[in-house]
């Protein structure tokens, strides 16, 4: 399993205030290798995919223009398809952006003060291991505490790098950004994050399930449950879904359950995944995304990604799947 870097796990926010704006935005671009009449938006990256513009390449040069009423917002610009796309900081200002066909993730955004530093940050990181890399995104925000960047950064990976290091890092930002929406996501994962571990007793949570129903964790005290995290929109938890229901029909009739936790947005995504791969067991989610409350209490970062708790309400195993799965289940049983 891998640590999620795509725009689903980024998308959880949008535009986050520092003030009001009262001028206006224009992006002058260059879209090497797209033929006359290719179709390009300029969304928001809040979730809901607002359109703030959109454009035609003519002579590969497009141009994006309009109002915020914030000081900076994180933007995307995409093919219709999202073959390709750009994530990026958006302002009231005059930017630049030159891409070409099949490489717009790396193209070069510039304009603003605000892209100038992430754009000294993405060198700073490049080429860099995971391990190098993170180190230099906390040291970022430990030296950057009155960043906009900064509270971004810590509320994209606040699972990821666990709450002590979180409250350490957001108890040194400007008052100005835990005011931010941004600020207001830390907060709150600082707020409801448990720091569970292997030997802990489970967390109870409530979220409605396929049919609007309110089920709790602590509805299947008694049985072995696996807490399964997962999203309609993530390849390996889909593709490990169909092993998962095999297990479940294996161990079912003799008291194992499981709880799958969607971390979605839509709805409609949601219930045509759980149709499509013929999940069994019961599915909850608030549709808040990563952000999905029982996510947050029990520090997930990752997905798919999963507890195993015992009859007795503790924490035995995380992230098991397959044979592996299936042994620890035949250890509590025999157990028994």
């Amino acid at each position: 399993m891998r640590l999620i870097a795509s725009i689903f796990i980024l998308s959880f926010v949008s535009f986050f205030s520092l003030g009001q704006a009262n001028s206006s935005f224009e992006i002058l671009g260059t879209a090497k290798g797209f033929p006359d009449s290719t179709f390009l938006l300029l969304d928001y990256i809040d979730g809901s995919s607002k359109v703030l513009d959109s454009a035609v390449v003519v002579g590969e040069k497009f141009t994006f223009k309009g109002n915020l009423n914030t000081n900076a917002t994180r933007a995307l610009i995409k093919t219709k398809n999202l073959s390709d796309y750009k994530l990026f900081w958006l302002e009231n200002s005059t930017i630049a952006f030159n891409a070409e066909k099949g490489k717009f993730r790396e193209g070069a955004v510039t304009g603003s003060k605000l892209l100038q530093e992430q754009n000294e940050l993405d060198l700073l990181i490049k080429g860099k291991s995971d391990k190098k890399r993170v180190e230099l995104e906390k040291d970022y925000v430990r030296r950057n505490p009155n960043s906009l960047i900064s509270v971004y950064l810590l509320s994209v990976y606040s699972s990821t790098w666990g709450r002590d290091t979180t409250i350490v890092l957001y108890e040194a930002l400007s008052d100005e950004l835990k005011e931010t929406l941004y600020g207001n996501a830390i907060s709150e994962f600082i707020a409801l994050n448990k720091n569970l571990a292997v030997g802990d007793r489970y967390v109870d949570f409530s979220q409605e399930d396929t049919q609007g129903k309110i089920v709790n964790l602590s509805d299947f005290e008694g049985k072995i449950v696996l807490l399964e995290f997962w999203g309609s929109w993530c390849a390996p938890c889909r593709k490990q879904n169909p092993e998962l229901v095999k297990i479940y029909q294996e161990f079912n009739g003799k008291g194992f359950e499981v709880l799958g936790v969607g971390v979605e947005t839509r709805k409609e995504a949601w219930l045509k995944a759980i149709e499509t791969d013929k999940l069994p067991w019961t599915n909850v989610s608030d549709l808040k995304g990563d952000k999905n409350a029982a996510v947050l209490m029990y520090g997930v970062s990752y997905f798919p990604a999963n507890f195993l708790i015992d009859k007795t309400g503790t924490i035995v195993a995380r992230d098991l799947k397959g044979d592996k799965l299936r042994r620890k289940l035949r250890e509590l049983m025999d157990a028994e």
